[in-house]
């Protein structure tokens, strides 16, 4: 079950958790102790420091392990139709890479332990044209909807990203004298069932929907519970055993998660 909300047409990606599969680490693999490599830097929204400075670098890079492909991925916290993505590099080197990545747009399964689950979700590939430009605009298919971004090398070399940019498609204009515009986020809800998760706080809502509403305002809901009975709203936070359930099934309660 699905309910749209709208949000500015902005970054979505900025300053949203991230992870990547192995963390470059300069101390250990080249003995030399500097700023470098974490996932975050990505989505620091800073495309001014691209290159070492003083001996930091402030990109993200994911080193080989073993056999696996490197990745790297952000987790957009709601569920967006995603339109544009944009990659920078250091320089077009950086990029000449790309002829090697995978970009997904991922759809996960609807459940609390999100990290874990991407390749069990739905998964759409946003195809591009490699250039020899630090930055690399990549265009989704129509009506691609996601939670997650990942981008992924096809072979086991070091990832090397400066920064992600994630725009969503432009549905409509709030007004006729405004020229923002909407984008659509969902809630994907259980109905007659109970979550437990660590409680942010409580309040009194209309309806199941208005307890969705409430949750969206709160940067840390990850899932609101409304009790048909007392009409109380309580919002959660996320679960903390990423392999494990926290869903039961409770005929007074129905569960939306962001």
């Amino acid at each position: 079950m699905y309910f749209v909300l709208a949000f500015a047409d902005v970054n979505i990606a900025l300053k949203k958790p991230t992870k990547v599969s192995s963390t470059y680490d300069p101390k250990i693999i080249e003995g030399n102790d500097y700023l470098c490599c974490n996932s975050t830097y990505a989505v620091d929204g800073d495309k001014t420091n691209l290159a070492y400075i003083q001996g930091d670098f402030f990109c993200t890079v994911a080193v080989r392990v073993a056999n696996q492909q490197s990745w790297w991925a952000v987790d957009l916290q709601n569920v967006y139709k995603i339109d544009v993505i944009d990659i920078f590099g250091r320089t077009s080197n950086d990029l000449d890479q790309l002829a090697n990545f995978d970009v997904e747009v991922i759809m996960p399964s609807c459940s609390c332990n999100r990290w874990t689950n991407l390749d069990e979700g739905d998964v759409i590939h946003c195809h591009y044209q490699a250039t020899a430009h630090p930055r690399v605009t990549i265009t989704c298919p129509p009506n691609t909807r996601g939670r997650f971004v990942r981008i992924k090398r096809r072979d086991t070399e070091y990832l090397t990203i400066c920064e992600v940019e994630v725009y969503s498609d432009t549905l409509n204009s709030l007004n006729k004298s405004d020229s923002s515009r909407i984008v659509t986020a969902y809630a994907c809800g259980y109905i007659g069932y109970r979550y437990e998760g660590p409680v942010i706080g409580t309040s009194v809502a209309d309806s199941n929907v208005h307890c969705t509403l409430i949750c969206f305002t709160e940067t840390a809901c990850a899932a609101a519970e409304y009790d048909k009975n007392t009409n109380v709203c309580t919002l959660k936070g996320e679960c903390m055993i990423e392999t494990q359930s926290f869903l039961f099934p409770d005929n007074n309660k129905d569960v939306f998660f962001i």
